[in-house]
């Protein structure tokens, strides 16, 4: 009997461990499934901007999710990963494990810039409400500074500026670089339009290099708030540095192209926790586009290895980026065949009823896994990465 050990009960987790559960139970395959969640709930990140905005959010136990699957849900959070011995800490539980898959995803970086960690709040499973109230108890007029042009400063500039129009408050989007620099101009334009015409101030090119108690401090000119919230950069989880995994300098988990360790192939990472040292078909973007996929190609991989067989590279290929923009409005990006985001794009309302369809077929999605219907599927490349065409020389890595 093997036991295979899943940490992080988030969109690659809980995809790998319903995915898997679901084929031990059909195919009658010795092993047992172990999903480790500091959480008792299903988090959907890409819907926090819209907790923060005051909006209410429905949450779904994760022990009703997986009831009937065969998975054991082992709730608390993983302290110590011993790569010799195959054991994992979890609230003291020592956990013996055959296969590993490390999903506990990514946080915001507020370590990167002197005084974010103690003077900006970011967007967190566990601070989210706690965020929430603060903007509502913003008195009128009160400054909101959003740091990070990238899509989640986006979202939750126009979600606040959107929903919180009674409080009058000032919104500024504050970027180091161009507004969503890789996007096309038709792309930025749209964007641009809109979080001027919801009253959000963009602020390009001022990359802040310290925040103070009340300012920004920038290269330009400082830049006073009442609020700060942080959505700029993002770090994992220290607990495969301190494993002694081998990883990059954000503390991601280098893997081949089977999603496998490079330093312990017998630990599978999925999500925001990986970084592929070959692309897989096309180079990875963050969230549940491509945590979803990930989470269950290991699924699968873990399978074959279970059979007998060798585990398949895994392939991915970006069909496009979605963008909300408040309830009314949004920005739908598609990708070319290289995964390049060009040509097409969809915007108004159109665009937001996507992007909800969207994040309301991630929990359908995950839904039927648990029926063993096998939802979960993504565009491939057809040219994945093989294991002959990683590197044979990689660049320095911290640990």
């Amino acid at each position: 009997m093997k036991d295979i050990v899943i940490i992080g009960g988030g969109y690659a987790g809980l995809s790998c461990a319903l995915r898997l559960g679901a084929r031990v139970r059909k195919q009658g395959l010795a092993a047992r499934v172990h999903l480790v969640s500091a959480r008792p709930v299903v988090v959907e990140r890409i819907r926090l901007h819209q907790r923060v905005a005051g909006q209410a959010m429905r949450e779904r136990a994760l022990d009703t999710l997986l009831a009937g699957t065969g998975v054991r849900l082992v709730r608390g959070a993983a302290e110590d990963i011993d790569v010799q011995a195959h054991t994992v800490r979890v609230d003291g539980e020592v956990l013996n494990w055959d296969r590993l898959v490390l999903a506990a995803g990514s946080r915001t970086d507020l370590q990167a810039v002197p005084g974010a960690a103690a003077h900006a709040v970011s967007i967190e499973p566990d601070t989210a409400v706690a965020l929430m109230q603060r903007v509502a108890a913003l008195p009128p007029g009160s400054r909101v500074a959003i740091v990070g042009g990238g899509l989640t400063g986006i979202e939750t500039a126009s979600e606040i500026a959107e929903s919180c129009r009674g409080l009058q408050l000032d919104v500024r989007l504050v970027a180091g670089q161009r507004l969503a620099a890789d996007f096309p101009p038709p792309a930025r334009a749209h964007l641009r339009h809109t979080l001027e015409r919801l009253g959000v101030q963009v602020i390009e090119g001022q990359r802040v290099v310290e925040v103070a108690a009340d300012h920004l401090c920038t290269h330009a000119a400082p830049l006073p708030f009442d609020l700060c919230i942080w959505t700029a950069g993002f770090a994992a989880p220290p607990l495969a540095r301190h494993a002694g995994l081998s990883c990059n300098a954000a503390g991601q988990v280098l893997v081949d192209p089977m999603l496998r360790a490079l330093s312990h192939p017998a630990v599978y990472v999925a999500g925001d926790m990986g970084a592929p040292v070959q692309p897989p078909g096309q180079p990875l973007p963050q969230g549940c586009k491509s945590a979803m996929p990930m989470g269950v190609h290991v699924a699968e991989n873990i399978v074959r290895e279970l059979r007998g067989a060798a585990p398949d590279p895994f392939d991915f290929a970006l069909m496009f980026y979605c963008v909300s923009l408040g309830r009314r409005d949004g920005l739908i990006q598609w990708a070319d065949a290289a995964g390049a985001l060009t040509g097409r794009t969809l915007t108004g309302r159109r665009a937001a009823w996507f992007k909800e369809f969207i994040c309301k077929s991630t929990i359908w999605a995950l839904q039927l896994e648990r029926r063993g219907l096998p939802a979960v599927v993504w565009k491939r490349t057809g040219q994945p990465a093989l294991p002959s065409q990683m590197h044979k020389e990689l660049e320095p890595t911290e640990r």
